[in-house]
């Protein structure tokens, strides 16, 4: 039920549960954000897709609905891999799966209270442990696999292979950079005109053409953009699919932008990437471990005391604007996270020989 980037970072653990489960038929229930992209993929043999608000107590008659179709699945086995699990959606659907087995993870705090959690762990037949220290979820993935199989499983960066061939509106004539300027909040969304800064930079210094890419919630903001700059921008925003977009990100030269999606599918297409990156959910997510081979994003960040705070922001700051985490990254410094991330990308296309079997 989480969102796509999480579903990304699934996918490292996702292609386990065919080996887990050689013959048995698996039925993926799918937040609808991504339920298209899931439908192109070959790791289960059919997918449920579920609009989350539909879970919500004030539709009464949708969260119904939904539960009750689920419950006429037939299931055997239910699983339900999250750790920072929501009563109301993962465990409300596994508690209506009527399986046999319902295994979860002990989880954590995180999205549920004490209360909520206790209740939801009544409805596993077996809770896996979750260890209580910090994580970066690639990481908190491989253990749930690990205890699941009885066998340590080690994390590698998730992979996409090509889904769809682009059309030819979406293909730039020449080689080209995307800014992916949009956040899931104002607080998270690095300020417009330092992405215009960083843009100008980049086509001032490469040569390539800027390329917009967002949500169709997000069309004004790449605009904005666009025309504060003098470059020629394409502006993609609202265009493509996720499967589209995953393709454009993979025909890129990098991707700039704050902590999304697209930073994800940048490492599951190996593009390069950078992140600009708060304190919020430091670790957790972004940036991912070094421990993992691999071309990985490059996070560009002003560490603060007051990082891990859930986007809970007590410091002082402009409501309407972004947090200090956030409007403190300054353009020299996602400049330098730029070429970080393209030195990187070139070395890593000279040893990709040279790498962990296990994750090739």
């Amino acid at each position: 039920m989480d969102a796509i980037g999480d579903f990304v970072i699934w996918l490292d653990a996702a292609k386990e549960f065919r080996r887990l489960y050689p013959d048995q038929k698996i039925t993926l229930v799918a937040n609808a954000a991504w339920a298209d992209l899931a439908q192109q993929l070959p790791y289960w043999d059919a997918v449920f897709s579920v609009n989350v608000r539909d879970l919500s107590l004030r539709q009464p008659l949708r969260r119904w609905q939904l539960l009750r179709h689920i419950s006429k699945g037939g299931f055997h086995i239910a699983v339900q891999p999250t750790c920072s699990r929501v009563l109301m959606h993962g465990d409300s659907v596994i508690r209506a799966s009527g399986a046999r087995e319902r295994i979860g993870s002990m989880g954590d705090l995180a999205n549920a209270s004490a209360a909520e959690r206790n209740t939801g762990n009544r409805w596993y037949t077996q809770l896996l442990p979750a260890s209580p220290k910090p994580m970066m979820e690639l990481l908190r993935n491989a253990e749930f696999v690990s205890h699941l199989a009885g066998a340590t499983y080690q994390a590698c960066l998730p992979e996409l292979p090509r889904l769809a061939a682009l059309p030819e509106a979406l293909q730039p004539a020449m080689p080209y950079f995307i800014v992916f300027p949009g956040a899931s909040w104002a607080g998270r969304q690095w300020p417009v005109q330092h992405f215009v800064e960083v843009l100008m930079a980049l086509q001032g210094h490469y040569g390539w053409q800027p390329v917009l890419c967002g949500g169709s919630n997000e069309v004004a903001l790449c605009e904005a953009i666009a025309n504060a700059s003098s470059a020629n921008c394409l502006n993609l925003a609202g265009q493509t699919s996720l499967v589209a977009l995953a393709e454009v990100i993979r025909s890129a030269t990098l991707l700039v932008g704050n902590e999304t999606s697209a930073v994800h599918l940048a490492a599951a297409v190996a593009t390069p990437a950078v992140c600009i990156l708060g304190g919020g959910h430091f670790g957790r997510f972004m940036p991912y471990p070094e421990t993992v081979p691999g071309l990985k994003p490059v996070v560009a960040a002003e560490p603060m005391p007051c990082f891990h705070c859930n986007w809970r922001c007590n410091q002082p700051h402009d409501r309407t604007g972004p947090v200090p985490c956030i409007g403190n990254i300054s353009v020299a410094v996602v400049l330098a996270a730029a070429q970080q991330a393209l030195t990187e990308a070139t070395d890593h296309a000279l040893t990709s020989h040279i790498t962990d079997s296990r994750c090739t």
